[in-house]
């Protein structure tokens, strides 16, 4: 792993490592569970847990280098992550700011929404969400006649983590808040609990190398979305709650609990995508047709986009 690499040894190559578990998913089928309609809850072909832990590491290492400002030449990630969140659900939940049990929807449109926010206000390519967190990345900056242009704010990191943790803490509370005062509850739950997030910024030097952050936090996902729906169920018990993933898939079949809430199985997709609209020319009184940008939902698990090269939707064409 990387904390285990000597000072006389080539650093691992997170490119190269996230290149060879997606040919492992490319080259085998996903796993199924016996007598489960496998279009009920989705498991990636197998890829032993110890590649994800050391892609996992390379990932975090690079956010705990990356300071300063990055490159405008370079890919730039936002890694958003809620502070306490386990404790801030459930007083929001006793406030009536939550559903009471189970898999939250209001909790996971809200994230959903901060993610749109961040996706819109830092020109970002693509984003990613999941439980508490969210993944923001921001692809280079233009080449304009020849010059490399800078990230926005420069791209300090300082000053870029700061905003985007601020922004999504204020749009989170704001959502939340209109979703009391809609539905007739005080906002005391939520000034007791004040939901907040924090930022760490990475910098990847290609698609295919920031994408090794999609990647392991969507194999994050396919686990600990199985095991909170496990969790939840009253009555699961610890014996139940120990098993692997594919057990606990098992289980949740022979009680009926599937399929889960997409969000929660698989996390959710925004891409930013151009798409063709039809307007009218005031000069010309004609209607023409351009190309604008669109943040659009990409529905499936991210593991199989990535395993089918489906990831990133392709832009329309005049």
């Amino acid at each position: 792993m990387a904390d285990d690499i000597q000072p006389d040894q080539p650093a691992p190559d997170m490119e190269k490592m996230a290149d060879k578990i997606l040919a492992l998913i490319k080259k085998y089928n996903p796993v199924e569970v016996d007598g489960m309609d496998p279009t009920l809850h989705y498991l990636a072909p197998h890829v032993p847990k110890v590649r994800w832990t050391e892609l996992g590491d390379l990932v975090a290492a690079r956010e705990k280098t990356t300071f300063g400002s990055v490159d405008g030449a370079r890919w730039m990630t936002l890694r958003l992550d809620g502070c306490g969140f386990s404790k801030a659900v459930r007083l929001m939940r006793r406030k009536g700011v939550l559903e009471p049990q189970g898999f939250s929807d209001v909790f996971a449109d809200t994230m959903v929404s901060c993610l749109r926010l961040l996706l819109e206000h830092f020109s970002g390519a693509i984003g990613y969400t999941q439980s508490d967190e969210m993944v923001i990345f921001i692809p280079p900056a233009s080449v304009v006649r020849g010059e490399q242009q800078g990230h926005a704010r420069n791209g300090r990191v300082t000053k870029t983590a700061s905003l985007a943790a601020s922004l999504c803490t204020a749009h989170f509370v704001m959502e939340l808040s209109a979703r009391c005062i809609t539905a007739g509850v005080g906002l005391e739950g939520l000034s007791q609990v004040l939901p907040h997030f924090d930022c760490r910024v990475g910098s990847f030097a290609s698609w295919e190398e920031a994408r090794s952050l999609l990647l392991w936090r969507a194999y994050d996902c396919s686990v600990n979305g199985v095991s909170d729906a496990v969790y939840h169920i009253p009555g699961s018990g610890k014996a139940v709650q120990s098993l692997g993933k594919r057990e606990k898939v098992a289980w949740l079949h022979a009680h009926g609990h599937l399929p889960l809430p997409r969000h929660q199985a698989y996390g959710t997709v925004l891409a930013k995508v151009r798409r063709r609209v039809e307007g009218h020319n005031p000069k010309t009184g004609a209607t023409v047709t351009t190309l604008r940008s669109v943040i659009e939902r990409v529905d499936g698990p991210v593991l199989e986009l990535a395993r089918t090269d489906a990831l990133y939707p392709k832009d329309d064409q005049v």
